[in-house]
């Protein structure tokens, strides 16, 4: 079965396809692409677009939506490995009013779905247990083409973007304000500063850089994340470290120290507190239960 698996870019927007490799060192500078989700199976990867940054790892996902124009550069020490899906375009416009109108309008109105009509907020997402798995059996199906289910797996992503798109509605919703165009712009304020703490790696990041990125008074990002995010954003950024932390404690040869620095934790013995916590389970007995399940 022949798929569209790093084809030639002539192909995407065409048909449904992936691109992903791993390597040490990669750069495509100002490339225009089609609607895709972005992800990293392993370590970290920076994209540009719009005159923003965007540093995408095991723990989140980035869309950039149409003729979006990017790049991406890969630096590291460790081979970082991407996983990118490009979709058709109107397939995930077709997706997406299926999902969001009656069944009669559908049956009047078969062909309404036009390229382009999905357009999404471009940011950076968490990317959740059940995503991060459908993406890495995706990815494992790829390699014996006998078992995947191809048009499945694209409906089923297609599907979580559509849903981004509602969710995105209702999280402005919550905004206080007249005007809706005043909601929208907020909300895209508050994605700037959730980017910023989502690619920070920095161990202090405190509200009034994060509001600056936003472009908004510290007072005036804290009291609108908590509306549209239902947490503080310390409490965010926390969660989110011990996520990244929990996942390179699974997937990497880390000891407990290193991967405390790496996710912005300064003390040990305070992350190991945060982590158990959380978790409920040390962050070294997740190493040694991995480790077994490594030597079994």
């Amino acid at each position: 079965m022949h798929l569209p698996v790093n084809p030639p870019a002539s192909t995407l927007g065409r048909e449904n396809a992936v691109l992903s490799g791993s390597g040490k060192r990669y750069f495509v500078p100002d490339f225009e692409g089609c609607l895709s989700l972005k992800t990293v199976l392993k370590g970290s990867a920076i994209w540009e677009a719009g005159n923003r940054t965007f540093r995408v790892d095991e723990t989140s996902y980035l869309i950039l939506n149409d003729r979006q124009r990017y790049s991406i550069t890969i630096e590291s020490h460790e081979p970082v490995t991407t996983f990118c899906l490009f979709f058709e375009r109107g397939y995930v416009e077709d997706v997406q009013r299926s999902m969001w109108n009656a069944s009669g309008i559908l049956l009047d109105l078969p062909n309404e779905a036009k390229p382009g009509e999905a357009a999404y907020f471009e940011a950076l997402r968490p990317v959740g247990i059940n995503l991060r798995d459908r993406l890495r059996q995706f990815s494992a199906r790829l390699r014996d083409m006998s078992w995947i289910d191809w048009d499945a797996g694209f409906l089923e992503f297609a599907e979580m973007l559509s849903g981004n798109g509602q969710s995105a509605r209702r999280e402005i919703a919550k905004l206080p304000s007249i005007r809706q165009s005043t909601r929208i712009e907020l909300y895209r304020r508050l994605l700037r500063g959730r980017d910023a703490m989502l690619s920070s790696t920095e161990s202090r990041l405190d509200l009034k850089a994060v509001a600056k990125e936003a472009c908004v008074s510290p007072y005036h990002f804290h009291r609108a994340f908590r509306q549209v995010f239902g947490e503080t954003p310390h409490r965010y950024l926390v969660r989110h470290r011990l996520a990244r932390a929990a996942e390179l404690l699974q997937t990497r040869d880390r000891s407990v120290i290193e991967v405390c620095l790496e996710c912005g934790f300064e003390s040990p013995t305070s992350f190991s507190t945060l982590f158990s916590r959380h978790f409920g389970v040390s962050p070294g007995k997740i190493r040694k239960i991995r480790y077994a399940v490594r030597q079994a």
